[in-house]
């Protein structure tokens, strides 16, 4: 029975199977081409196996072989072959010398100097001394200066000599043959200052007497000019005004007009910057208007 040579897969028996049915189904031809099939998977399959075990078989190296990375080269080394330098010795800074004891003026002042400390806003627990108010240093004729001190008549009126423990150019705590307060030639803004300059009878009877005394210029009546002219000048310490210049003006000679009038001025009250007078700059306007 196993030595049978019948083959199911032949043509002729496939006839015979396959008679009167339809071949065009797909089964016929499975069966009619299954032992080509196998033959083709056997062949590759002997191939793939064979391509596989090659490389082992014969010792062919497909990938070529990573390098070999060298271990590092480790040195031990033992404390007693290290050399530990010493630490350098520092230098002691030198103390420096006491400062010698605040010594007063060489001069006494003219006028009672109150001391005017510059303000500072803080929180009302942390006030350290009352600063006196304007109101205090006009009813009572003195000058606000950085110190307190009393005056002596006839001296001088800005006290000279030493206020502090280091002898300072300029400012009132600098030498005797210093300035007092720095450049004696410094302009300072009429807002700033701690006593600001004042005209006789106050600013408004000021601003009336230079209203009464203009003299409109003849073009400028021709024309009918109407509007602002603004000039500017500087109240010296003698209160004297100085370098009257037109800031702006209307042409026709407005500006010079009020020039001349500023010209015939009474000298100021200076202002008093840290307890001395000083030089103020101050820009006055005035409106013109022929139908007023």
């Amino acid at each position: 029975m196993f030595g049978s040579k019948l083959d199911i897969f032949k043509k002729e028996w496939l006839d015979v199977v396959f008679a009167n049915r339809n071949k065009e189904y797909g089964a016929y031809d499975l069966r009619k081409f299954a032992p080509r099939a196998t033959n083709i998977g056997l062949f590759i399959i002997s191939a793939s196996v064979l391509l596989l075990s090659a490389p082992k078989m014969f010792n062919i190296k497909i990938f070529p072989d990573k390098p070999i990375e060298e271990a590092p080269m480790i040195t031990e080394v033992t404390l007693e072959d290290l050399d530990i330098p010493e630490p350098e010795e520092e230098e002691e800074e030198p103390i420096p010398d006491e400062e010698p004891p605040q010594r007063i003026a060489q001069e006494p002042p003219a006028e009672d100097l109150v001391r005017f400390p510059e303000p500072k806003v803080v929180p009302q627990n942390q006030v350290k001394e009352e600063v006196v108010s304007q109101e205090e240093i006009v009813k009572e004729n003195k000058t606000p200066a950085r110190i307190t001190l009393k005056g002596t008549k006839g001296a001088s009126g800005v006290p000279t000599g030493e206020f502090g423990p280091k002898k300072v150019e300029g400012q009132i705590t600098g030498s005797a043959t210093g300035d007092p307060d720095g450049d004696p030639n410094k302009i300072y803004a009429f807002e700033a200052l701690e006593v600001q300059p004042d005209p006789v009878g106050g600013i408004n009877a000021f601003r009336k007497w230079v209203q009464d005394n203009y003299q409109y210029p003849q073009g400028a009546i021709d024309a009918g000019v109407k509007g602002q002219i603004q000039v500017s000048f500087v109240i010296g310490t003698d209160g004297t005004l100085q370098d009257i210049k037109v800031v702006k003006d209307l042409s026709y000679g407005t500006g010079q007009a009020l020039i001349n009038v500023l010209k015939k001025a009474k000298p100021w009250k200076p202002g008093i910057q840290n307890g001395r007078k000083v030089k103020v700059s101050y820009t006055l306007p005035m409106s013109l208007n022929l139908q007023q």
